[in-house]
């Protein structure tokens, strides 16, 4: 039977001088000196405070643009781990936010030494054997041809009738008399007095009116008013021959 004759620890007084041991927490007739040399050489190390160590180190690559060979960067137990520091890693985590898997570039050169395969030789493992390639095509046309016309020369040309709008239409407007009654005949046609004209938008005309005493009545719609002002002002205040009058439809 253990003897009850320990003594007691002392309590707290504030200053840092007590350590942390793990036997305060066993019953009186459990602090023998064998469990309390078994508790100093194990649980007491892991209960100490540790101690603050100011390093002023770099972390990370050295093979950044920014490395200066002067600089003190912090080394580490291995070549792997001091060549790889600062690594993206890998996270999966569950609905909850906990973490079920974590691994970096180490854990898996590591895997596979540990599988018996060699990791001497990084760039032996990593090397691919297939390669990303951008064709620079229509991925929808490509996997849903059938949605889609094909034409190897292009499309149809679409006719659109009407003068192109570089070239200048010139119409000759002259006088004509039957039986007293006056009309306009307008040439290229020559033969249909007072005509209908079917002007394109964008194409510009000129007129050519050779009937300077007899006024001239275009109707453009919602134009025809400031037109018909327009030529009586003209005619009537001057005397022509012949009036050139250029306008874009």
């Amino acid at each position: 039977m253990a003897k009850n004759d320990q003594n007691e620890f002392p309590l707290p007084n504030g200053s840092n001088s007590n350590k942390r041991e793990s036997a305060r927490h066993l019953p009186k007739y459990f602090r023998t000196d064998k469990n309390q040399k078994f508790l100093k050489s194990t649980l007491d190390q892991v209960l100490q405070p540790g101690v603050a160590e100011k390093i002023s180190s770099f972390v990370g690559r050295k093979t950044a643009k920014s490395y200066v060979k002067d600089d003190n960067y912090l080394s580490d137990i291995s070549a792997d781990r001091t060549n790889y520091q600062l690594e993206p890693a890998s996270i999966i985590q569950d609905s909850n936010g906990n973490v079920d898997y974590h691994a970096d570039y180490r854990d898996y050169i590591n895997q596979i030494a540990n599988l018996g395969g060699s990791n001497i030789n990084h760039g032996r493992n990593t090397k691919e054997e297939f390669y990303s390639w951008d064709p620079k095509i229509d991925w929808d046309k490509f996997s849903n041809f059938r949605e889609y016309y094909w034409l190897p020369n292009g499309p149809r040309s679409v006719f659109i009738p009407g003068e192109q709008k570089e070239i200048t239409s010139t119409y000759t407007v002259e006088l004509a008399e039957a039986l007293g009654d006056y009309s306009y005949v307008f040439t290229p046609d020559g033969l249909t007095n007072n005509p209908i004209l079917k002007l394109y938008r964008g194409v510009k005309y000129r007129f050519e009116i050779k009937s300077w005493s007899f006024l001239l009545f275009i109707i453009l719609n919602l134009f025809a008013l400031q037109l018909y002002l327009l030529f009586n002002r003209v005619l009537l205040t001057q005397s022509y021959q012949m009036l050139r009058l250029i306008f874009f439809a």
